[in-house]
């Protein structure tokens, strides 16, 4: 079972298209887009771009590749599946289920192992972000597309996943079908903690619960929990990789860089709030 896509310059769907350039995907209005040899689609227009290359760049999807596999994040992964699994849905295995900013794949992925009858999709603007994710499994259908014009037909999904990504509404109601589901991960006050305190000479908590100041009355707040844990990190390496795959990287100095890259051990908290929403049936 997959998705059905719409195309991302007209809306109309998008079906499988044998032309000039080999297999892809096109649409009544003769819109083409070509299978990257690495197993993805690429249906976010040039014009509808904000930079020449948005979202993580090649670097940055590296350092999260090598964080996440090391496991330290496994525990927020339990919890997003264990959560969706707890739903209630007559047929957990039969869902369709949409990453809405998946990185380089690592929780998309756990999802699709634990569920793998179902139809799970995997989009991130990032293109080095989701050809990282082609080579992590092949079994998600991959697409470089934005959160905010997502290319997927109305009232196709169960489930929509966003973890520490943007949350545009007006698109999850008109995707999801009637009474589904999102779950949303966001930083908890003390998220990464230590991490900040030795980069930072002032640490503020993180501001929480500002997601439900927008959620519209079509969805409603079924449950909040806690995704706690502690890491030990014993290695530069992991450390500044920790560091690579948040917003801090781009806002430290060099010399606060410095700092963090010479120690070689650092203990430090992951602080996650997990919201699930769902739509008004």
């Amino acid at each position: 079972m997959t998705l059905i896509l719409r195309c991302p310059v007209c809306h109309e769907p998008l079906a499988q298209s044998f032309h000039t350039s080999g297999m892809g995907l096109g649409c009544i209005r003769n819109h083409q887009f070509d299978r990257a040899r690495q197993g993805y689609f690429n249906l976010l227009p040039g014009h509808k771009k904000r930079s020449k290359n948005p979202g993580d760049d090649k670097t940055m999807v590296q350092a999260r590749t090598r964080f996440l596999d090391k496991g330290y994040y496994k525990p927020v992964a339990d919890s997003l599946a264990n959560t969706l699994d707890s739903l209630g849905k007559p047929s957990v295995s039969q869902l369709s289920i949409l990453d809405a900013g998946c990185g380089e794949g690592y929780y998309t992925e756990r999802l699709q192992q634990t569920f793998p009858e179902a139809s799970v999709t995997g989009i991130d603007i990032s293109k080095p972000a989701i050809v990282a994710c082609c080579k992590r499994n092949q079994a998600v259908q991959w697409l470089v597309a934005s959160v905010n014009d997502i290319p997927v037909k109305d009232q196709e999904l169960d489930v929509i996943i966003s973890v520490f990504s943007r949350c545009d509404w007006n698109e999850f109601a008109r995707l999801l079908k009637p009474e589904g589901h999102v779950l949303v991960l966001t930083p908890g006050e003390k998220h990464l903690l230590e991490l900040r305190q030795v980069i930072y000479e002032t640490v503020r908590p993180y501001p929480v619960d500002k997601l439900l100041d927008q959620l519209p009355e079509s969805f409603t707040l079924t449950e909040t929990k806690a995704v706690q844990g502690v890491m030990q990190l014993n290695s530069a390496t992991d450390i500044m990789d920790l560091l690579a795959m948040t917003p801090h990287y781009w806002h430290v100095k060099p010399s606060q860089k410095e700092k963090l890259a010479s120690l070689n051990a650092l203990q430090c908290r992951f602080d996650m709030k997990l919201y699930v929403m769902q739509r008004a049936g």
